[in-house]
């Protein structure tokens, strides 16, 4: 008996280094936890911008029976931080050359700002063309975008 004071010390450290192991389990399953909620949180802050950036984008009947179609469309800043460049990816069923303007029209439907250039696409061909409008003209949420 007098040689077994060393085994409840023993068991006391092997059950602080379940209980410190348990501890650091708990802490790195509570920190992926976290890095996982602060994506989603960081991802749903991004759609958020993204659905309230609306702006909507439409051909003409006359550009679409000449063959264009419309892919992704963005709006960039140009370098005094105008919201004022539409970058277009257009996609041609058939050969297309010609200018096409684009006219941005606010919430209320009045006009404020026209872009133009011109589109030269071979047949099943698709390319991103830029539409740089007036320094005034900052492209706001909600705009309506017709491509003449």
């Amino acid at each position: 008996m007098e040689h077994a004071w060393w085994i409840a010390p023993a068991l006391m450290l092997a059950a602080c280094g379940r209980v410190t192991e348990g501890t650091k389990n708990a802490l790195n399953k509570g920190g992926e936890i976290a890095a996982t909620a602060a994506t989603e949180v960081a991802e749903g802050l991004a759609t958020g911008v993204e659905k309230t950036w609306n702006i909507d984008v439409r051909l003409s009947d006359e550009l679409q029976q000449r063959g264009l179609s419309l892919g992704k469309t963005m709006v960039e800043e140009d370098s005094a931080g105008t919201d004022n460049i539409l970058v277009l990816y257009m996609i041609a069923a058939k050969d297309f050359s010609g200018p096409v303007t684009a006219v941005a029209i606010d919430k209320d439907g009045r006009e404020y700002g026209r872009a133009s250039s011109e589109l030269s696409l071979a047949a099943n061909g698709a390319d991103y063309y830029t539409l740089h409008f007036q320094s005034r003209t900052d492209l706001e949420r909600k705009t309506r975008i017709e491509l003449r």
